[in-house]
């Protein structure tokens, strides 16, 4: 069984880097997630500061544990695509670099098939799903060739959709970044789904999420929602994963603070739930 390893999105400290690594070690924060988009980019780091920043991490005892790089359209929207792919592909290597091979994407949604795509296709004949295939496949392409894995989540998909996706994805590896949130949002079991992506799954987010009756849903502090929790973590512990467990920061006022509450909690049961 591997040990319960939590990470909080550097983020929830404040937007600039050196303060917010301060904080979090000062919280004793094990890991932290690093958005390479607002919080810095990879054109403002030499190799030097990228040895810098490995080193000050050290010094503060601190793991990247992973890299997240939002984008504000999904990767089937065709409006500027090139730059966004070549932006992730930026992003890839430069987690590889800063020393994870993790990057959390939101993929957006995924296209079924052509007929949602109500009829477009490009002038090679690819309709929208087509298309996100080949920008996942030519992400995953880069990622193995840098050292670093696109962990894709999805905007509102059901489970064989998902799948379906994944199986097209044969460039590179692929990972899952899995929200327990979301998928309860979706109306779905997240245990039960996360025993059918476990062999994919290289990222898990500690969010947890309300249901209202008209289908839609919201993010709540961890412990508050309708994830269980005790089982949740027990499924990890079943299927040995050993990657990073990382804890929403909510939307209230103290995002640390939730961050770090919810890192407890999670601890917590771990130890009553799995030893």
């Amino acid at each position: 069984m591997h040990p319960l390893r939590c990470s909080v999105p550097l983020a929830a400290f404040g937007s600039r880097l050196k303060p917010a690594l301060k904080q979090a070690a000062a919280a004793r924060v094990e890991g932290v997630l690093l958005d390479t988009r607002h919080m810095v980019q990879p054109s403002d780091f030499s190799a030097s500061a990228i040895r810098h920043l490995r080193r000050h991490l050290d010094e503060l005892g601190l793991t990247l544990a992973a890299t997240t790089f939002p984008t504000r359209r999904g990767f089937s929207d065709r409006t500027d695509l090139q730059p966004r792919v070549e932006a992730v592909c930026q992003a890839l290597t430069f987690a590889q670099a800063l020393g994870t091979n993790v990057v959390t994407l939101n993929i957006g949604p995924v296209p079924i098939d052509s007929s949602h795509d109500d009829g477009q296709t490009d002038e090679a004949g690819r309709n929208n799903r087509d298309l996100l295939v080949e920008v996942l496949n030519d992400l995953a392409r880069h990622g193995n060739h840098v050292g670093a894995i696109p962990v894709i989540d999805v905007s509102a998909c059901d489970l064989q959709t998902f799948q379906a996706l994944l199986h097209d994805i044969d460039s590179g590896p692929i990972g899952v970044d899995f929200n327990p949130a979301a998928w309860t949002g979706r109306g779905g079991n997240p245990v039960e789904t996360f025993r059918e992506l476990y062999d994919v799954v290289h990222h898990v987010w500690a969010k947890d999420a309300l249901r209202a009756s008209d289908g839609s849903y919201r993010e709540v502090a961890v412990g508050q929602g309708e994830v269980a929790w005790d089982e949740m973590l027990a499924v990890l512990a079943e299927a040995e994963y050993d990657g990073w467990l990382t804890a929403g920061t909510g939307s209230g006022d103290d995002p640390a603070g939730d961050a770090l509450r919810a890192v407890a909690m999670l601890k917590s049961i771990g130890t009553e739930t799995i030893g």
